[in-house]
């Protein structure tokens, strides 16, 4: 509702006019890029999986990526989301897939995420630094995004750190919670799997050092070919804009859809590509037709992971059971 407000209040007709510079062929190579950089992803994934020898075919690994990016997206944005309920169903698939142990399976998709994240955090500094260089906003904005940015980048030392120096934080803090009678239940049933999970992240860094900087080098390619795509996007609406704008629009959508807010930032990311554009001289026009072509481009990658799901058989409440000596497909 409140982007259909946004569209009415811009108006419907320059945001029609300004999204008819893009051809289908436009939308297609927009979506193939998104695609794209998912596919580095995968292969970043598949360099961590390469940790516990587990094979599996890249088209497979790249389906199982786009089906927990799709769930990502639906699910309440924001960085736990992103580094949790994604890589649990795709740890899930893996398991169901190749037989690899789900603590393994969902280990590497984290240690992938975080370095995957943490490349992404470089840029956004970069950005937000050229952004306060050479562009004008208002403090308060500026106040906002500092915030947004030590806010993600602590939440991602936290899954980068803890893990490598083995100090169980998650684990304390509910050992901490069970002072607390009421909770006491609850806690006990999630204490046991989130220290063997966090165990297992542990021995995950101290085996996958060598396979670092690879997954490091991947992590660069994706985030080039999003900036690129967001560079692209607006040259196809009319406009050619320099990196500094680019980057700061890059960091901009990534503290976004980080933060804690509604399902796929609904809302929220288009005010913000709003006024931004605005603020940059760009047009709010320009910044509310850009989000919503972005925004198509991810509902389609959504709407393919709901078609991939029954190809994989997958049940979300169905355990899965394998023979003796069974270790699963490999493909």
């Amino acid at each position: 509702m409140f982007v259909i407000a946004l569209i009415f209040v811009l108006g419907p007709k320059n945001i029609l006019q300004m999204a008819g510079h893009l051809s289908f062929l436009d939308f297609f190579i927009l979506f193939f890029l998104s695609y794209l950089a998912l596919f580095f992803s995968a292969l970043s994934l598949n360099n961590a999986l390469n940790v516990y020898d587990a094979k599996i075919g890249l088209k497979h690994l790249a389906n199982i990526k786009l089906i927990g990016y799709g769930a990502n997206y639906i699910a309440p944005s924001g960085i736990f989301a992103g580094f949790i309920g994604g890589d649990a169903i795709m740890a899930l698939m893996l398991k169901k897939k190749i037989g690899l142990d789900f603590k393994m399976g969902f280990s590497a998709g984290l240690a992938a995420k975080v370095i995957e994240f943490a490349v992404f955090l470089l840029f956004v500094y970069t950005g937000l630094i050229l952004g306060f260089k050479y562009f004008y906003m208002p403090p308060e904005i500026w106040y906002m995004l500092l915030i947004a940015a030590i806010f993600v980048g602590a939440v991602t030392l936290v899954f980068l750190i803890n893990p490598i120096i083995d100090n169980r934080f998650f684990t304390k803090i509910l050992r901490y919670l069970t002072k607390f009678k009421f909770l006491n239940v609850l806690i006990f049933k999630i204490l046991k799997h989130t220290n063997n999970f966090e165990k297992e992240l542990h021995l995950f860094y101290m085996k996958g050092k060598k396979y670092l900087f690879l997954s490091l080098f991947l992590s660069l390619i994706e985030t080039a070919v999003l900036i690129f795509q967001i560079w692209l996007l607006v040259h196809y609406l009319g406009i050619d804009m320099g990196f500094s704008k680019t980057l700061l629009i890059f960091s901009v959508s990534m503290l976004i859809f980080a933060l804690p807010l509604a399902p796929g930032s609904a809302g929220t990311y288009e005010l913000s590509q709003v006024g931004l554009f605005d603020v940059l001289g760009l047009g709010s026009e320009l910044g509310l037709t850009f989000s919503l072509v972005m925004r198509a481009v991810n509902l389609l990658m959504v709407a393919v992971s709901f078609f991939l799901i029954p190809h994989y058989g997958f049940h979300f409440f169905k355990k899965q059971e394998y023979k003796d000596g069974d270790g699963g497909e490999t493909i």
